[in-house]
Order: C-alpha cells, then structure tokens, then sequence
C-alpha cells in the first residue's frame, strides 16, 4: 500500500503560454514557472538570462522577478531538477514558462566520481540499476544487483537471512586480497568489508554489513565498470565502483509516504531422504555385503513405517515484513527527506531470523546565492539469529549444523511420549537432538552503524565551484553465543555437550571518516564547446578494535553468555586492532565538442599506509573517447530505424590495496615453550618486513557501442574489455632454516577478458499500461599468468584449516576445482575377465592376492586421471 501526494509524472508537450502587454524596454520582467500537468507553481527553479549572470529562484508561488536594462526580446533559460531543461523568446512582461516532468532523470545525467555528467557525454562503460528492480523488495540492495548489470557477477553465500553476498564486476583481478567493488553511498567512500561485521565469536555464515541500509531509501544505483570511470577512484577502484544514491525531497511538494509489503516462506523442495523402513533395509544390505547377520527381519523393517521426518521438524513458514513511512518537501531555499524503517525476515529454519531498524535524514539548504550545505545522516540496528556451522563442508560434520541434522536415522524418534526431546539413539554417540541443538544454542549478531556526513558548496563565481565534504562511519558489532551443555552444536574444539556448555562474547567497533576537497570548472564556450575540470585532495582513516573472551564447563545454563566468570574453565581471549590511512590528489578534464565527440583524462595518485615505504604511492591515468554518431549529418537517413549510435573507447590503470594492514612491517608473535620444565611464553618473529610491497595493478581497455532502434523502444549496449593485473600479492615460500615459512611479495599476473550485452526494450508504453524487457548477458574467462619464479601451481587452505579441493594453477582460471576423475567403480565381473587369462593362478590363495594386486593396479590407473573443473567466473 502506497498513500502519497505527488504532481503526475506524465510527459506532455513542452510549451510556453504567454499573456499580451506593451514592450518593455529597461524595465522588470516577470514571470510564473508552473508543472506542465498540475499547472501548479514550481518553487526553487532556476531562471536565467542567457549569456548573462543574471540569474533567480522562483518564491513560494512559483514567481521571479528581473530588473533588468536589456532590452526585450532576449533568451531566458529555465531549468530544475526533475524537469527538462528550457529556453525560450522572452517578449513582453508577464510571462508563464511551463517546464516538462522527465521521464528519468537519469536518462538525461548520470551520476560518475565525483559529480554528474550527461548521458551522451560519458566515455566510460557506465550502467544504470532500473528503478523498477529497486524497487523490488529485498533484505540488502546487494541482491537486487542480481541480474541487473551486464558484467555483474552475485553469488549469495546463503540462504541465511542477512547472509553475505559476493559481487563481482568482470571477475576477479586478485587472488589472495580484495575483489569486491569499492561502494560510494551519497559521496562517502565505502569498501565493504564484512569482517566489521564479525568480531569471531559467532559461529557460522558471515553478516552483510549492506544489509544495514535500507534499499527502499535508494535513488539510483551506477555500475562503474571501465578504466575510464573508475581510475579516477584510483586504488580504490581496480574492482568496479557502485555509487549509490539516496532519495531528496522535492522542493513545492511536500509528500507523506508509507510503504509495506507482506510475504511468506517456505521451502519448495526437501531433499528426498530415506524413510526408516527404507534406512533399514539398506542396513540390511550392508550387513549382507559383510557376512554380518541382518539388522532388521521382515515384521521390523514394516514396523519401522516412515519414521522421523527430521527435515520438516527443523523447518517452517515464516513472515516476511516490512514497512516504511517517509516524510519529504522543501521550499525555494531547503528540501529534506526523513524516513524510518522496519524490516522482519523470519528464516525457514527454527531459531533463524533477520530484523533491521534504520532511519535516514537528508537535507540540503541555500544560503544565498553562492553557498549550499548538505547532510546525510543514517542510522541503523539489525538483529540476525544465525544457524550455527560454516557455510562450508567440512571434515568435522559436528560444524555444518544442517548436514548434521541430515545424519540423523529416521528410525530415531525427535520427541518422547511427553513432549520432551528424545536424546537417546542408538546410532548416535552423544546424547543430543539436533531440532534441540537449533532452538537452544544462542548464535545472535548486533550490528549497528552510523553513517554521517556534510558538505559546503561554494561558487567562488559562476563557473568555478569549491566543494568540502567531511564524514564518518561508524560500525559497533555485538556477538553472543552460547552452546548449552546438553546441545550437540560446536562449543570451542569440541560440542557443547563434550565442553559442559561454551559461551563466547565478542565486540568489534570500526571508524572510518573522510575528508575531500574538490574545485570544479564547468563553462561552456559558443554553446560548442563544454570544458569541465575537476581537482582534489582527499584523506581517508581507518581504524578498528576488538576483542572476544569466552568460557565453558558452566553448572548449569541459566545465566548462558551473560555470566562467564560463572564457569570453571577459561578459554584464552583474543583483542585485536587495525589502524591506516589514504591519503590521494585527484584531477580530471571532461571536454565535449558540440556534445558529438567526448574526451575523459583523468589521474589519481594514492598514498597508503599498508604498503612498503618505498612503494606506498601509485599513480593511475585512464583516458576515454566517445563519438556520438547519430549527430553527424550522414547518420540522420538512419532516423528513426537507427538512433542514439554511440561509439566509446577508454583505456587506463587502477589499482587494489585491500592487503591487511602492517603486512609490509615486521611482525612479532607470542609463542608457547618449555624452559626449565616450566611452560613459558616468548615472543618470536613469524613476519619479515618487505619495503617494497606495492600495489596490485589493474591495466584495462574497452570497446563500446551504445544505439537505439525502432524510435528508441529498444536500446542496445554491447562492451568488449580485456583487464590484465600485475604486481599481484601473493606469500611467496620462503627457505624454513630463515624462520619464516613465507613473505608477501609482488608477484604474478591474472588476466580478465569478456564481452557484455545489454538490450532494453518499452514493449508496450502507454498511459495506463506500459511492459518493459531487459535482457543481460556477459561472459568472462579468467586466466593465471604468473605465480612468480619457478612456481607454477599451489594449493590454498580453506577455512577449515585442511587443503582445499581448488588448485591456483598457471593457465586455468583462479578458483578452479581439482580432483579425480575415474571410469567407474570395479565389479566382480570385470576381476573375472581379467584373471581369466592366468591359468597358473589356480588356488583361491593366489587368485585372491592376484586379485588384490589387480586391484591396486587398476585404482592407481584410475587415480591417476586428474579432472579440472573451472570457475568461468
């Protein structure tokens, strides 16, 4: 349900009514700016003489006012946000200008770096999200990605309500560090990182920091996918760059929003499992293929019927809510938005859940005619109820909480005849019950983040415009957990039941504020020529701390995580802490020729402290060309079958610092020995120190084709890229009689190519009905280059400490899956082909050793077939 007050947003023909007076000649103008539907006043709009300084903003009526010594007739400009721009023959006094809705604002100016800029002027491979898929409801505005943006690549780690997502835009240029994109959320420069979100005492899959904004508070979401766009993000960028930004009132419409939207979940399809009649024939089986006598006889195994269905006790339907109420408008001189939200996912499995409170307030004032101050300030507290268990498989099942709910027999009951939890299975060592595991164990995460900040804008004259903005951001992360002492879920090194209960309490709090300082040039010269220049310093800090201290062996449960000195054995605590610092000087020039040819040179220099003092700056250039070429006079014979051709080129270099910080520095670590049969602690170096470290470097290039046909009711955008990095952090073995296992250095390369293809279609368009198609496609192939000299493969751990099934190999794409490929398994039939060609085996002593050897043969030829999977991604 939507109640709100708004002027129609339907196009009509752009016109202008004027009433009849005498000329007037050095005399005052005026006039009335009105909406082209509503025909009611327009306040705050822009009126101009044009090739003059002399400019106003219509009242709280829609009028303005000239005192002027022109002489009549002569140009004025009209022009406001939400409206297209116009000029018109201003003859007599008083005159009614009547300015036309936009369809999209972003049709015309598209949001970039540091600024807007028109849609036919963009260089780079820029890409919008589609109002009508942000408005789509959805936890974090990370899903709504999904399929949106050609080059986009989401994958959602879990089904878990508020889980991690993972995006990637043209796949990824690292392999050990950062390849998520850099997010800039109405001017504030965010690099996600999800570890803010964990302090380590939890257990299972990761929170989103995302989920903390709301997406029904979005705008507009722009992809930066191309050298051209992002190197002026320099360090930052190499990953792609998402701006975000949120909604403004309108100025003359005050509007009173609330929105809800209501839903339910389920699972569509358990995996079909085995009943207990079913589970006890195929014990039988085994302890037939084992010379064993059998389990279950005939009467039994009917006796046994369907058993416990364990799936469907852990799952449910649950609600989905949430709602808004928003409050928006403005005068002449200020337009604000406040919006509150409450957000409610329940999860399908007992005991999980997602919950999200946040409030935004945005504000913008003029103070004369030169100084406008800005604010955006947002606040937000999700609550997540998590599964316990990584979101991995694992070697130790007591992790994965689900898989170890699949184990149970059906044969074992999940209640007793009093309604309690049957703890007691034969074909289970401990005494637990999963569905009791998942509604006692406590695994819950409070995330609360401010994000803040300000900004003055000051037209030192008409062209030139200094811009200050200063915030922060702020994230408090709370994480209890508590495996009672009856539960089977993970408590420290072993279960809840084995620990005698396990509570851990963690905090973590992260601050990031940043200042840039920008001044823009924008002139036009002859109405031919369009110049915008933009120069800046920018700084960045960021610093973090936490700390986690848990205990077990409780008496009782009662108190859980609220009381640790209460148990009898202490677990060793853990703080951490992160402090760096950005510092970056940035420039660029955008120059048009009668908007039909397009130039973009930009430069960034960045200067980090985590890299090595010898390298802790980097320098990123990027250029871009466009060519519009439905402006050339030979193009018009196209019109309409062919429109809005557009031709881009852009190369450039970006680059990634997303390594830990002190990583260049050497590290010392507390280390446990014996001295004198006494257990000590030491200190000893586990890091060498590299001066050299430097950045990871991206170079791209690009190749775009942008057009319309059919009178633009379908529009085409079709990219070719090639990305190569260099420099590529990886820790690089190292001689162990050094001490050191490893170094981090600057070695190898990965390359990244593909193409995308965007094709939008207006299907049907009309006033009361309009059917609107997208269709997105992309493709990338991902390939090592190098890993450095002399090594040409390795296997990274996974997180559960052991080697994992994926190979870094020079050649293959990163990511890809390793492991063996055979022809099937052997039978007694294929033994007897086979020893059917030795005569002289005939005892049962020499044909079964035979046997056994051929065996071990044939597995040896089998596994010696290696089977690559790859990640096209």
């Amino acid at each position: 349900m939507l109640i709100t007050w708004l002027s129609g947003m339907a196009p009509v023909t752009l016109y202008a009514q004027q009433t009849v007076s005498d000329p007037v000649i050095n005399s005052t103008l005026t006039g009335t700016v009105v909406d082209s539907k509503t025909l009611t006043p327009i306040i705050g709009a822009l009126v101009r003489i044009k090739g003059t300084t002399n400019q106003v903003l219509t009242d709280a009526k829609g009028n303005f006012s000239f005192k002027t010594g022109q002489k009549l007739p002569y140009i004025l400009e009209a022009a406001f946000i939400g409206y297209k721009k116009l000029e018109i023959k201003a003859e007599r006094s008083p005159l009614q200008i009547v300015l036309q809705e936009t369809e999209s604002q972003l049709n015309e100016v598209v949001v970039v770096g540091y600024g807007t800029q028109r849609k036919s002027d963009i260089t780079g491979s820029v890409a919008s999200v589609s109002k009508v898929l942000l408005a789509q409801p959805a936890a974090a505005f990370d899903n709504l990605l999904q399929g949106s943006v050609p080059g986009v690549a989401v994958t959602q780690s879990s089904g878990q309500p508020g889980s991690t997502a993972t995006i990637r835009i043209r796949g990824g240029n690292s392999i050990s560090f950062g390849n998520a994109p850099l997010y800039v959320i109405d001017g504030f420069i965010i690099y996600n990182n999800n570890d803010y979100a964990n302090t380590g005492a939890s257990n299972g899959t990761g929170v989103n920091a995302l989920s903390t904004i709301n997406p029904s508070d979005i705008a507009s979401v722009e992809v930066l996918k191309d050298a051209s766009a992002t190197a002026i993000y320099g360090s930052r960028g190499a990953n792609g760059v998402i701006i975000i930004t949120t909604k403004r009132g309108r100025r003359g419409h005050d509007e009173i929003s609330y929105n809800t939207y209501v839903g339910t979940q389920q699972v569509r399809k358990k995996l079909d499992l085995l009943n207990a009649s079913q589970w006890g024939e195929l014990i039988n089986d085994i302890n037939v293929s084992t010379n064993s006598p059998k389990t279950y006889t005939a009467e039994q195994l009917a006796a046994l019927g369907e058993g416990s269905d364990w799936q469907s006790a852990a799952l449910r339907k649950k609600a989905l809510q949430n709602h808004e109420l928003s409050f928006s408008g403005g005068d002449e001189k200020s337009r604000y938005l406040i919006s509150a939200n409450y957000f409610d996912q329940g999860g399908i499995i007992v005991n999980t859940g997602f919950k999200r409170y946040s409030g935004r307030v945005n504000y913008e004032r003029s103070v004369g005619d030169k100084l406008k101050i800005a604010t955006n300030i947002f606040g937000s507290q999700s609550i997540e109820d998590k599964l316990f268990g990584n979101g991995y498989n694992s070697l130790n099942f007591q992790s994965t909480a689900f898989a170890n709910l699949l184990q149970v027999s059906p044969v074992a009951k999940i209640w007793n005849e009093d309604g309690s939890y049957n703890i007691n299975s034969p074909y289970s060592a401990n005494p637990t019950n999963p569905i009791q595991d998942f509604q006692s164990t406590i695994n819950k995460t409070y995330l609360r983040r401010i994000l803040a900040n300000t900004s003055l804008e000051y037209k030192i004259f008409r062209e030139l415009t200094l811009k200050v903005t200063g915030g922060a951001d702020l994230i408090n992360t709370k994480q209890n957990y508590y495996s009672p002492s009856y539960a089977g879920s993970p408590g420290g090194s072993a279960s809840g039941y084995a620990a005698g209960g396990y509570a851990s309490v963690g905090n973590l709090s992260a601050t990031t504020w940043i200042n840039e300082n920008t001044l823009t040039y924008d002139h036009a010269f002859n109405e031919e020529h369009f110049l915008n220049v933009l120069a800046g310093y920018t700084m960045q800090h960021q610093k973090d701390e936490s700390a986690v201290a848990s205990a077990q062996k409780f008496p009782n449960d009662l108190t859980s995580f609220n009381n640790l000195n209460f148990a009898s054995t202490p677990v060793l605590s853990v703080s951490d802490g992160h402090e760096s610092s950005l510092n970056s000087y940035l420039a660029r020039v955008n120059y048009s020729y009668q908007h039909k040819y397009n130039v973009t040179l930009s430069l960034r220099s960045d200067g980090s402290s985590r890299l090595g003092r010898n390298n802790r700056w980097g320098y990123f250039p990027s250029i871009g060309l466009s060519w519009n070429a439905s402006k050339e006079t030979f193009a018009q014979r196209w019109e309409p079958t062919v429109s809005d051709l557009k031709v881009r080129l852009s190369a450039g270099r970006t680059g990634n610092s997303e390594v830990p910080p002190y990583s260049s520095l050497a590290a010392l670590s507390p280390t446990n020995y014996y001295f004198n049969g006494a257990l000590v602690t030491g200190i000893a170096p586990v890091q060498i120190e590299n001066p050299d470290l430097k950045w990871e470097t991206t170079t791209q290039y690009n190749a775009g084709l942008d057009f319309g046909i059919l009178h633009k009711r379908v529009n085409v955008s079709v990219d070719a890229y090639y990305k190569k990095t260099t420099d590529l952090l990886l820790n690089v073995p190292f001689p162990l009689y050094t001490g050191y296992s490893s170094v981090l250095q600057n070695v190898g390369s990965v390359e990244n190519k593909g193409i995308e293809l965007s094709i939008s279609s207006d299907n049907i368009k009309r006033a009361d009905f309009s059917w609107k198609s997208t269709l997105v496609l992309g493709a990338n192939r991902n390939k090592v280059l190098r890993l450095g000299d002399g090594t040409d493969y390795y296997f990274p751990l996974a997180p559960t400490g052991y080697v994992s099934p994926v190979i870094v190999k020079v050649g293959l794409p990163v990511g890809t899956f390793w492991g063996y490929n055979t022809n099937g398994l052997i039978t007694k039939e294929d033994l007897v082909k086979v020893f059917r060609y030795y005569p002289g085996c005939r005892s049962r002593w020499a044909i079964r050793s035979m046997q056994t050897l051929m065996v071990m043969v044939l597995l040896l030829l089998q596994t010696s077939i290696i089977l690559a999977v790859h990640n096209l991604n």
